[in-house]
């Protein structure tokens, strides 16, 4: 069974017969499609501003990674990205309808990149993206709070980067972000072999998890144990780690239903803490954050 999305484009009069994935809420469907046969067309036309596509992805990612925890598989979505694609292709430039869709796209960015924050929720955690910038101030601008950890991009003297923090004084002197290796597993891996096993210990909730022998590691480039680490942590005493944003980069990079792994080790090169990370819709977030810079906009 499959729903039909008859309004590609924001509903700005492009249409399409292409077949949608079945989900119980038609609507996410259509916000995927939309924002992917948007996208299609602009890659042809350049009709819109890195700020603008990245408006348009982040609502693409984030319908995208709500489609995959119902259950919509990967590959069904990539067929249905490619012949939106195809569809754009056979879209003249001067078609009325692309004058209509940039039109309508820029006008809802004027007012998109004025929201000062959004939530990214997923199945276990939410990533929490805020805009607003403090110039002293270190600041979370995308975090999801796991209460024992807080991870995500801090943003202080102008500058990103992907933080970790822990309350307390961490005995732990250096950090690494795990990742799944996606050349050598392309696909997800499921450590508990469909339910057949418990998640980690200290994650039940973790099926598709980094496998031991697929792994990208990311050491932190910085420890701080100080004030910076102190406000982000909300606490009086925190252990901050940080890595470059290329960190978050290939976070994003991963699928919305698998998790990282931070590994905390002490000065013997020992691991003395792991924590597990829910990828969800870090790259909407990211997408989002990025989608506000003013840098972003076209001059």
């Amino acid at each position: 069974m499959h729903a039909i999305v008859k309004a590609i484009g924001l509903g700005l009069g492009l249409t399409t017969s292409l077949a949608a994935p079945a989900l119980a809420d038609e609507a996410t469907a259509a916000i995927y499609g939309e924002r992917q046969l948007a996208l299609a067309v602009d890659a042809r036309c350049s009709l819109f501003t890195s700020g603008q596509r990245n408006a348009l992805d982040a609502a693409r990612l984030q319908a995208r990674g709500l489609l995959l925890r119902e259950g919509i598989a990967l590959h069904a979505l990539d067929d249905y990205a490619r012949e939106l694609e195809n569809q754009a292709a056979g879209i003249a430039c001067t078609d009325p309808a692309v004058g209509d869709l940039q039109t309508r796209v820029v006008d809802a960015y004027a007012g998109w990149v004025r929201i000062p924050a959004m939530d990214f929720p997923g199945a276990e955690f939410t990533w929490t993206a805020s805009r607003n910038a403090m110039p002293d101030l270190p600041v979370w601008s995308i975090v999801q709070d796991q209460g024992d950890l807080k991870i995500g991009v801090s943003t202080r003297d102008g500058r990103r980067q992907l933080s970790v923090v822990l309350p307390g004084n961490e005995s732990a002197t250096s950090a690494i972000l795990i990742l799944r290796d996606m050349e050598r597993q392309p696909t997800l891996y499921d450590a508990t072999m469909g339910g057949t096993y418990n998640g980690p210990t200290d994650a039940p909730w973790a099926r598709w998890t980094p496998p031991r022998f697929a792994q990208s590691r990311i050491w932190a480039s910085g420890r701080d144990a100080g004030p910076v680490a102190a406000t982000l942590a909300g606490t009086e005493r925190a252990t901050l780690f940080d890595f470059p944003m290329s960190a978050a980069d290939a976070l994003a990079a991963r699928d919305p239903r698998e998790t990282a792994r931070i590994e905390l080790m002490d000065r013997h090169g020992r691991v003395v803490a792991s924590h597990y990370i829910e990828i969800g819709d870090f790259a909407a977030a990211l997408a989002f954050l990025r989608g506000g810079d003013r840098v972003a906009m076209r001059s």
